[in-house]
């Protein structure tokens, strides 16, 4: 990453290398350019107020050369302006995050730029950031409902023909709660994506993700009985549960519902039906002062947690 304040680089690195990326700070745009040109750079997380080059120049000598021009770019920095932010993207940037900045919401879009660059090999000022905004949600970098219709329909279609147990969750936030009366709670698109990430570190890397409405989430977890299901919710409850999120300015913890249903023959059902079903047992569980899960197996016609 590029930034002059070295503080704020140092804080930035930390975060990264704690989500488990590997970071290098320099403090000018020639660095920057020198560092790129070695060929050791997979993203780039650049500042606009450089002593020596502007962010906004270094990103455009990145782009005319073969060799630089594949390195995604994201703008961290305070000029934060909509005429700002459109200079960005046109240099060819992936994102454009305004300090002061939230980490959380920094590694969804770093994970997000990463994760892309891996499935295409590289990301170029023609490829949005998230892979494609049809199916994504900007805010946490989870797929969004139309995505996860279609693939859970595929999911239980596959899982009846091949008799394989499928899982499906939806989440909601149910109880945000400040614990400064004075500062109030964190917004809530920091909690958001904080959940979100959440969620992305307890899942498997085929499981399927989504922000499906609003503070709802869902979760799609092929070859996931129902106990192992309700497993992953109670560690999801209990991360989210234990935690202050991270703005030390508005200290905040929050409480979530799960509705959760497994089947093996959801191709006689539909997405649709086992969705209505999951929320059927989401709004069962909403009602109840503790042990907000309710798990359903549409075959073996049991419940846990009622």
């Amino acid at each position: 990453m590029a930034d002059d304040c070295v503080d704020e680089a140092m804080v930035l690195c930390q975060g990264l290398q704690i989500n488990d990326y590997d970071v290098t700070a320099v403090h000018t745009g020639q660095a920057a350019l020198e560092r790129c040109a070695q060929g050791v750079v997979d993203l780039l997380l650049l500042d606009v107020g450089l002593p020596d080059i502007d962010g906004y120049e270094v990103c455009r000598r990145l782009k005319e050369k073969q060799e630089t021009r594949d390195i995604p770019v994201i703008f961290v920095t305070a000029k934060g302006t909509a005429e700002d932010v459109a200079e960005g993207y046109r240099l060819g940037a992936v994102d454009y995050i305004a300090k002061p900045y939230n980490l959380p919401i920094v590694m969804v879009r770093v994970d997000s730029a990463m994760r892309t660059r891996q499935m295409t090999g590289a990301v170029g000022p023609d490829h949005d950031l998230l892979d494609d905004t049809a199916y994504t949600d900007r805010l946490t970098g989870l797929r969004n409902r139309r995505f996860l219709l279609e693939r859970l329909q595929e999911e239980v279609e596959k899982a009846h023909r091949y008799d394989y147990p499928v899982s499906c969750i939806i989440v909601d936030v149910d109880e945000v709660q400040g614990l400064d009366n004075e500062l109030g709670a964190a917004s809530m698109d920091d909690l958001l994506a904080e959940i979100a990430m959440t969620m992305r570190n307890a899942s498997r890397n085929y499981d399927i993700l989504a922000r499906y409405d609003g503070a709802l989430f869902a979760a799609v977890l092929p070859h996931a009985l129902l106990k192992d299901a309700v497993s992953y919710a109670n560690k999801i409850q209990s991360e989210i549960s234990a935690t202050t999120f991270s703005d030390p300015s508005f200290p905040t913890q929050a409480k979530l519902s799960f509705g959760i249903v497994s089947c093996r023959n959801g191709s006689a059902r539909g997405a649709d039906k086992i969705l209505g079903e999951a929320m059927r047992g989401l709004l069962k569980a909403k009602s109840r002062s503790r042990d907000r899960i309710n798990a359903h197996d549409l075959n073996a016609k049991e419940c846990s947690g009622e």
